[in-house]
């Protein structure tokens, strides 16, 4: 069986890096799967075995094999070593349909130069899962634009309400994900919220949404939990407006299903959310 082998790498210094069978550079990325969980074990007086009271996943790192091949294969080794300096940062694609960040740990050590320069280097992933490349994503409540009268008749265009309600969201990756949610308004909404009806979990703010307003729940760059509040332009942090008691922060498994709640004007309101599904270990996708 033969397998899409194209892995890309894109730094932030704006570097693009292709490898593989069709670009003459085969290689070899270890590990794609088979990821260490830490135990924290403890043990009584007289006790057989262990008793497991934690576990914990570190990040990972990647070794990467490269060989250049064909006429300009030195000229090419040369130029993907200066595109990798250290304190490189940027995020690898795999076989057209994963992606992970990296901070590079090693940079890249020839071990041959001719005929065929060979090069091995280390990335190491602070999160040791693998992203969908494919977002998920779903609207809740608001109006589906359907047709629209000509312009003699009447300019108003029509359309169906969606359901806030309820709506599943399927999660087909192996690990809870953060989310992304935008919510808006047609009328002011009181103490706006997003729950799921399976476990009673919510994510919800103490404020009035207003109609010319849009608020963002979302993960930072550092993997904190982000909430904003745009109003004609400017963006403000409103995580002081979070409700306490809000749980929502990921997504689990399999079906999630979710709704659109508030004290006062829900019917009012629409949320667009999304994620990428995420994945503990990876295999080749197959051609």
């Amino acid at each position: 069986m033969f397998f899409k082998d194209h892995l890309k790498i894109v730094t932030d210094a704006g570097a693009v890096l292709h490898l593989g069978w069709d670009y003459d550079t085969p290689y070899f990325l270890d590990p794609l799967n088979g990821i260490d969980v830490d135990l924290k074990t403890a043990q009584g007086v007289n006790q057989v075995g262990d008793t497991v009271e934690g576990q914990s996943v570190s990040g990972v790192s990647r070794t990467l094999d490269v060989v250049f091949w064909g006429a300009y294969a030195l000229d090419n080794a040369r130029a993907f070593s200066k595109k990798i300096p250290y304190f490189t940062k940027g995020t690898l694609y795999f076989g057209d349909r994963y992606f992970a960040r990296f901070v590079l740990q090693k940079t890249p050590y020839f071990s041959s130069y001719t005929p065929d320069p060979r090069c091995e280097l280390m990335l190491y992933s602070e999160k040791p899962y693998w992203y969908d490349l494919n977002a998920v994503s779903s609207v809740l409540g608001g109006y589906e634009k359907a047709f629209r009268f000509p312009v003699c008749y009447d300019s108003h265009i029509y359309g169906i309400k969606r359901d806030g309600t309820a709506a599943v969201l399927r999660n087909e990756g192996s690990l809870p994900v953060p989310f992304t949610a935008t919510l808006r308004c047609d009328m002011p909404v009181t103490h706006p919220k997003v729950v799921d009806l399976q476990t009673g979990a919510f994510i919800g703010f103490d404020l009035t949404l207003q109609p010319d307003e849009t608020l963002e729940i979302y993960r930072s760059t550092s993997d904190r939990l982000a909430c904003t509040l745009t109003r004609a332009g400017v963006t403000e942090n409103i995580f002081s407006k979070l409700d306490e008691d809000s749980t929502l922060t990921e997504l689990q498994p399999g079906d999630n299903m979710l709704s659109m709640q508030a004290e006062n004007g829900s019917g009012y309101l629409q949320a667009s959310i999304s994620f990428y599904p995420m994945e503990a270990g990876i295999l080749p996708e197959p051609l």
